[in-house]
């Protein structure tokens, strides 16, 4: 006989291992079923998978999801004030600490004196660990950076079954309840309760597939990265994203890309990766894209072309004024490495996102309207945390 669990979580990113790691740990019999498979400590980049459209999305399809490759980055953001406790929770647990100054490389340190006005970068890295080897967005080698591997073996742990290597292909429902879910291959899990977890663009392909409306609102706060020549500034082995600046709809912050370097030796230039300094532009893209079954349609509005253009011209000018070499700066193609907003629509609020079907709930980047344009990351494990609560009548 098929087993029933108490909850049916898909994909094992910020929100579903969060959700996962409080449910089991309550004593509740949870499953967890991922598409990726378990990826070495370290090698988590390729396990990428990219979407191309006007604009490229970004994605790792592996146990843990885009955590293990993120900046570390864990920023609050300001879309319910319900969700402040689970934010504090959130933070003590994952040890989020602004980016030290003692750990930012010299590149880093030259850049904050450009202007007054940059913030620390919150991170969920223990800096006793780092190593400060520019690694953190190929995955961490040294497990100084938070990623959800950590909850995932706590939800194991207390005796969460977890699957990978399972591609959900519908939710079951029956008069308007949801029952289970059907994987590619013919087979079913049941459950009282399923929480889709599987990001912006598989969760409404999983709903769009189980007959439900989902998919549009896509937001992927699109971002550039603008660089040039300063040799040997070994910028590279400098952990990223130590600050920002927020500049109306748009941030920029120091930011390394080895695109920088290809597009520089399709110039001519002779650089090496050690050679190059970079800044990343970033917008609050409008939520203008939409995902289907099979298609992924993301473009730049005439507005986010202006607003790139504004931190473009920004960017430009600091990069020289650190001393970049003038007619060697390249920039990167528009990218978007946070989906978000597919289901936004589909859910009460992001702090209570059950769905029109009895038992089914959505907590992963696809709740939060857009535009954004934060790291997404600390904001999905607060909903995730209160999620978990409200399911437990704690809330």
């Amino acid at each position: 006989m098929t087993p029933v669990y108490d909850f049916i979580v898909v994909g094992s990113g910020a929100g579903g291992a969060t959700v996962a790691k409080e449910l089991s740990s309550a004593g509740k019999r949870v499953l967890l079923l991922e598409k990726g498979k378990e990826m070495p400590p370290g090698t988590e980049s390729k396990a990428y998978s990219v979407i191309r459209s006007g604009v490229e999305i970004w994605l790792a399809e592996c146990l843990g999801g885009t955590t293990t490759v993120s900046m570390g980055n864990a920023v609050r953001s300001r879309i319910g004030k319900r969700l402040d406790p689970y934010f504090e929770e959130a933070e003590r647990e994952l040890g989020v600490v602004q980016m030290p100054l003692d750990k930012m490389g010299p590149v880093s340190r030259q850049i904050l004196e450009l202007s007054d006005e940059w913030t620390p970068m919150p991170k969920c890295i223990d800096f006793s660990k780092c190593r400060s080897c520019g690694s953190c967005a190929y995955g961490c080698p040294h497990g100084a950076k938070w990623s959800s591997i950590r909850y995932l073996n706590a939800a194991e742990s207390s005796g969460c079954r977890i699957l990978t290597g399972i591609y959900v292909d519908k939710v079951l429902i029956e008069n308007n309840r949801v029952i289970g879910v059907k994987v590619w291959g013919g087979k079913s899990f049941r459950s009282k309760t399923v929480i889709l977890c599987a990001g912006a663009i598989e969760t409404p392909r999983i709903l769009l597939r189980s007959g439900l409306r989902a998919g549009s609102g896509l937001f992927v706060d699109t971002y550039v990265t603008i660089g040039g020549l300063k040799r040997g500034a070994k910028f590279n082995k400098e952990v990223g994203m130590p600050f920002y600046m927020i500049r109306g709809d748009h941030l920029i912050s120091p930011h390394f890309s080895s695109f920088l370097w290809n597009l520089m030796r399709k110039m001519g230039i002779d650089a090496t990766p050690s050679d190059i300094v970079g800044l990343m532009v970033k917008i609050r893209d409008h939520p203008a894209g939409v995902v289907g079954i099979e298609t992924v349609e993301k473009f730049s509005t005439e507005a986010d072309l202006n607003e790139l253009d504004k931190g473009r011209k920004e960017a430009t000018g600091l990069l020289l004024e650190l001393g970049v070499k003038e007619g060697t700066i390249v920039e990167v193609h528009p990218r978007g490495a946070h989906p978000g907003g597919t289901c936004s629509d589909l859910v009460r609020s992001p702090e209570d996102p059950e769905t029109d079907v009895e038992s089914l709930f959505i907590s992963d980047a696809s709740v939060i309207p857009g535009p954004f344009g934060l790291p997404p990351m600390l904001t999905i494990i607060a909903i995730s945390r209160r999620l978990a609560s409200l399911l437990l009548g704690r809330t």
